[in-house]
């Protein structure tokens, strides 16, 4: 009887030590992913063309130093 009790007690150890390991490798690979998300959004925002956004030319009237008679 005695031998069962052992048994059962080492098969649940090892269950627990088990779930524990596969826990820790999912939240490990969770926060890999998400930083990899945030590396990509960064190179995105970092190699992205800013110059869609507002025009590179400053209107023809408003510019420095361009003389109207020239």
């Amino acid at each position: 009887m005695m031998e069962y009790i052992y048994l059962v007690t080492i098969v649940g150890i090892t269950l627990w030590s088990l779930v524990n390991k596969l826990d820790d490798h999912a939240e490990m690979k969770q926060k890999e992913r998400q930083l990899m998300a945030s590396n990509v959004a960064r190179m995105n925002l970092r190699n992205s063309d800013k110059q869609f956004t507002y025009d590179v030319e400053p209107p023809v009237g408003l510019a420095k130093g361009v003389e109207e008679g020239a």
